[in-house]
């Protein structure tokens, strides 16, 4: 099996997004955010293109989604970490994900 990580620390709180994949194409993408896995899809040769989650603190919510792509045009997969709509982790120096 082959796998990726990105990991951003926000405000203390500790987001990871997660893509692999093994030789038979079966794929799976996981976002977990302070350990807890809060969104995941598995499939075969697909990216799943965006998974959320939220993080609830001290009175307020913010919202963390995790997109994944092709970056170098299809040779590696790409992560872009958002919170509350800012690109803030993953593969910030890539600013377009093919989809």
């Amino acid at each position: 099996m082959f796998k990726k990580k990105w990991e951003l620390n926000f405000e203390g709180h500790q987001i990871v997004a997660e893509n692999w994949w093994n030789l038979i194409m079966k794929t799976g993408e996981k976002l977990t955010i302070d350990g807890n896995v809060v969104d995941e899809h598995t499939g075969w040769f697909s990216l799943s293109k965006e998974l959320q989650g939220k993080i609830s603190s001290e009175g307020k919510t913010d919202h963390v989604s995790a997109k994944f792509g092709s970056d170098e045009f299809g040779i590696k997969t790409g992560c872009h970490i958002f919170v509350n709509g800012n690109l803030l982790g993953g593969d910030t120096e890539t600013k377009l994900l093919f989809k």
